[in-house]
């Protein structure tokens, strides 16, 4: 790879992890994402300075190739953030089910305190 290409994705993913670092000040994403994306991005940058470094870790694994590696290790990243999304709005949905509950039986209240009061 070309060091003016390596310079240039370097100095991209460098934006990346610092749009990630103001999205948590901004309170747009949680603490435990943004280490997640941290280190995929420092796993990144890792790869593009070190020379075969792809390569000497596939080879090490047994991967016959290293971009089947590379695949291997998306798949298994995006069926962990599936199942991360996924129990994080299961949670979101039992909460909002509870505040459904919660304001019917206070908007059932008032009323029934709106009727003894109108007697």
């Amino acid at each position: 790879m070309q060091t003016t290409l390596k310079i240039a994705l370097i100095v991209i993913l460098l934006i990346y992890l610092f749009c990630i670092s103001k999205s948590v000040k901004r309170k747009n994403m949680r603490i435990n994402y943004l280490i997640f994306w941290a280190i995929i991005g420092v796993i990144l940058i890792i790869a593009l300075i070190a020379p075969n470094f792809v390569e000497n870790i596939s080879n090490s694994l047994g991967f016959g190739l290293p971009i089947n590696m590379i695949f291997c290790f998306a798949i298994f990243v995006i069926l962990y953030l599936i199942f991360d999304l996924t129990r994080l709005i299961t949670k979101q949905e039992n909460k909002n089910i509870l505040l459904i509950q919660e304001i019917s039986m206070l908007k059932k209240r008032v009323e029934e305190l709106e009727k003894i009061e109108g007697e």
